[in-house]
């Protein structure tokens, strides 16, 4: 009888260990567990911490066109009126234009058939910079010397977008960057009626980031908004 009792003890202690065993827990970062580490449902792009992949551009939705003649600008500028800034109501947009361009004395135009205002142009202007070296008396009358290295955006570093009406080149709305304007890096231009525009870009040394969006609605096409660099 107790032979009995021996074999059955040993019989339940196996069977414990068994079920023990199936619980451990396989380290994090193993490859011995059902696929390899890293795969668990993440499947955001990128090569290491802290990537940012490369957004696509967007430049379907408007039609490239020939700037306004410079020499033949109207003298009447701003035809338009200002309206009193309405109430904040959430608007959904979508994108008629993206891209990153390096603007080196060089100017680009679209044209488009703004039917569903507002029509919203956003800016990132990342400009030149220029590093010097200065150097300095510690001291009036003293003979020791100091340098100091000094950054600063390039004097030749501009950005101006125009908005003109199509049919008589008018000026309707105007932003930029330097020169007559603020150098905030971040900018945007609103047209809050509809109408048949020619929207112009032109700068120097400095790479701008560009996103034109207008309000959704269903017969508006469109891509998805873009995440701008200096909007997060």
């Amino acid at each position: 009888m107790t032979g009995t009792w021996i074999r059955v003890a040993g019989v339940l202690l196996l069977l414990v260990m068994i079920s023990l065993s199936g619980c451990v827990e396989v380290p994090k970062g193993s490859t011995d567990a059902t696929g390899q580490a890293g795969n668990s449902g993440d499947t955001r792009g990128g090569t290491g911490p802290g990537a940012t992949a490369t957004q696509a551009p967007v430049t379907g939705f408007l039609t490239p066109a020939t700037p306004f003649p410079a020499e033949t600008t109207p003298f009447q500028t701003m035809s338009w009126t200002r309206f009193p800034d309405e109430s904040p109501v959430h608007v959904e947009y979508v994108a008629l234009y993206y891209t990153v361009v390096a603007f080196r004395n060089t100017r680009t135009a679209y044209s488009y058939n703004l039917v569903y205002a507002p029509l919203v142009i956003d800016i990132c202007i990342k400009p030149n910079m220029t590093t010097r070296t200065i150097w300095y008396e510690d001291r009036l009358g003293k003979t020791t010397e100091r340098t100091e290295t000094i950054t600063t955006i390039s004097p030749n570093a501009w950005f101006e977008v125009t908005v003109r009406d199509s049919s008589s080149g008018n000026i309707v709305a105007k932003e930029g960057f330097a020169r007559l304007y603020s150098v905030d890096t971040a900018k945007s231009l609103v047209i809050r009626s509809p109408g048949n525009y020619l929207i112009e870009f032109t700068g120097n040394d400095i790479t701008a980031e560009i996103q034109i969006r207008v309000q959704r609605a269903e017969n508006q096409t469109g891509a998805s908004l873009r995440t701008l660099s200096c909007r997060p």
